[in-house]
């Protein structure tokens, strides 16, 4: 309960804890003075390293934490287990699964391809058929007589709404763990993947920082031995602010976008039913 407390006062904090990081950083720099280090390049890379390593366990441990509290709100465990139970309720469907699928694909489709054209007064069952197939012959004819210059945003937008794609909806997307605004069947990142992307992120902003903090070094305005204690107090102040921001935000992603992905499987699966029972 200790803990829950701690880290629930920790987020409700989060913005203020970093502008209290932010601002000792500022006050702490007037202490010193920013040189160059004089440093070998070996010197310079090793450092660098050291500071790169630091910098990303810190970010990782405060993006686990942000994941791991996101997990652990009612909200995210509600919705998990609401799409729990609806997979549950379409077992004895599930072997039409696939077909509800392509259906609602080319449903899609065709609402999308629909929308382009109509934003130049096409009419989409001019230029497709009911399975959503192209009629090439009349598609043709339109494309020649607009060709000669007649009305080429028409040819832009049809050559648009032919050429358009869209991730295609699985069953498995449907039923396992974890959006594009013109794509209707992205329902988001895993938390896997949305990890996996951050830490990418967050390695090359680290390589910035640790190239900084490698090139330059800093030399009190007075004859101080603690000199560097307070430099690297300052990379590390830096990291955690930097951490407590990801903190927060990855809380933010899973009970927001990663929560909503899964809403958006539940009425989907809730659509399947009554696509299945016929109801």
């Amino acid at each position: 309960m200790r803990e829950k407390g701690l880290g629930d006062s920790l987020y409700k904090n989060a913005g203020y804890l970093s502008v209290a990081l932010i601002s000792l950083v500022y006050i702490s720099s007037s202490l010193v003075t920013i040189s160059r280090t004089g440093r070998g390049i070996w010197e310079i890379i090793g450092t660098g390293i050291l500071s790169l390593i630091v910098g990303v366990m810190i970010n990782g441990a405060f993006r686990s934490i942000g994941i791991r509290r996101g997990d652990e709100d009612e909200r995210v465990r509600a919705t998990l287990s609401l799409h729990a139970m609806a997979v549950e309720d379409i077992v004895p469907h599930i072997h039409k699964l696939d077909s509800f699928c392509i259906e609602e694909n080319k449903r899609a489709l065709g609402e999308i391809r629909a929308r382009l054209l109509c934003h130049e007064g096409l009419k989409y069952s001019d230029y497709f058929d009911e399975n959503g197939d192209l009629l090439t012959d009349k598609a043709r004819e339109c494309l020649e007589k607009w060709k000669r210059g007649e009305d080429k945003k028409k040819k832009k937008q049809l050559l648009k709404a032919i050429r358009v794609k869209i991730k295609p909806l699985a069953s498995t997307a449907l039923t396992s763990d974890g959006t594009q605004a013109d794509n209707p069947f992205d329902f988001g990142k895993s938390k896997r993947e949305y990890s996996g992307q951050r830490s990418a992120s967050d390695m090359v902003i680290k390589l910035i920082m640790a190239i900084i903090f490698g090139c330059f070094g800093v030399s009190l305005v007075s004859e101080i031995n603690v000199a560097s204690v307070i430099w690297s107090s300052l990379q590390i102040i830096l990291y955690i602010t930097g951490g407590v921001i990801q903190m927060y935000g990855s809380y933010m992603w899973v009970i927001d976008d990663y929560r909503s992905g899964i809403i958006k499987k539940i009425d989907y699966l809730q659509k399947f039913k009554r696509f299945a029972t016929g109801a």
